[in-house]
């Protein structure tokens, strides 16, 4: 497997400052890259560098990774991350471009296209079309469970780990993943706690991002950087834990969500040529019928099914970048 490795990025935007890792050569035709939820840009650590000929540049979003969060106050509709998106993409001058995402990016990338289809060549999907949907009669539930979180929301409690080896085994725990995958999402998704971090009160420099090979210590002996920023510890200065650099109201429920019938009305406003990569066995909220009614409402859409998990293109990157290789050669 390619050992290339990625170029770190600052995306500085009109109300905050997003984080991207970027793989191959400037002058590359680009493909823009959207990870899952709670997940970050290293989801594509092992998928990026197997696609041929082109230019990988992925997002850490909003508030996950080493990407700035939204100011206090400030909620993760998935909504507001089409904004993020679409900003980015004029940042960098793009008439047109490939989009890519996985899961939560998925969806925000098909919506994206469906909504500004003269911005997108060509749709790049990886378990999702479309977001979670709600039936018409969960509309107030769904209302009431979400401000009801909002109101008693405090942003403390975050867990601390002792190590990074700690909270790759959280991780992989928790996500159904092999260690491997958990560590290339985790490496990114960590920050140096400060005295007393966890307490939701200042206690993570967003800054202070966890160098690569950390693992299993709890004493940092060389000065070192990453993409956004330096450590500041000095030669044996203990660490003092590592907690997730996401924010917590990521974890918040979202107060509305279109119905099927509403995502019916919108689906069909692409009109990118789209790849479809779907693992078997389906996930519980990729149902077969509903992928199959959603898939229907898509003009020229080609659909990918291989044995997997649902982070199948970091478990097993071959064949999904194969898929992706072959759909993108053929024009």
């Amino acid at each position: 497997m390619s050992e290339q490795k990625a170029e770190e990025l600052r995306i500085p935007l009109r109300h905050l400052s997003l984080a991207a890792k970027a793989w191959g050569h400037a002058d590359d035709p680009p493909i823009l890259a959207l990870h899952g939820w709670l997940d970050n840009a290293g989801s594509f650590d092992r998928l990026a560098p197997l696609l041929r000929g082109r230019r990988v540049i992925a997002l850490d979003l909003a508030g996950h990774g080493r990407s700035d969060h939204r100011p206090p106050g400030n909620w993760y509709p998935y909504v507001d991350f089409l904004d993020d998106l679409g900003e980015v993409v004029r940042s960098f001058g793009w008439p047109t471009v490939d989009l890519l995402g996985h899961s939560l990016g998925a969806t925000l990338v098909s919506m994206f296209a469906a909504l500004c289809p003269e911005r997108v060549g060509r749709l790049l999907l990886i378990e999702g079309l479309g977001p979670l949907t709600l039936a018409v009669d969960k509309t107030c539930e769904q209302l009431r469970r979400s401000l009801t979180a909002r109101a008693a929301f405090k942003g403390n409690g975050l867990r601390v780990f002792p190590d990074l080896d700690a909270a790759i085994e959280a991780r992989r725990s928790a996500g159904q993943l092999s260690g491997q995958a958990a560590r290339c999402i985790v490496e990114r998704g960590v920050r140096v706690a400060r005295e007393g971090g966890g307490d939701g009160e200042g206690g993570l420099e967003r800054g202070d991002a966890v160098p690569r090979g950390l693992s299993g210590v709890g004493v940092q002996r060389t000065q070192s950087k990453s993409g956004d920023g330096d450590l500041g510890l000095e030669k044996d200065q203990a660490l003092p834990g590592l907690s997730w650099s996401s924010d917590p109201a990521l974890t918040l429920p979202s107060p509305t969500r279109l119905t099927e019938e509403q995502l019916a009305v919108v689906l069909p406003n692409i009109v990118a040529k789209t790849l479809l990569v779907l693992a078997e066995p389906e996930a519980p909220y990729l149902q077969r019928a509903t992928m199959q009614a959603r898939i229907a409402l898509l003009g020229d859409i080609e659909v990918v099914r291989m044995q997997g998990s649902h982070h199948l293109h970091l478990e097993d990157p071959l064949p999904v970048a194969a898929a992706i290789n072959r759909f993108l050669e053929a024009g």
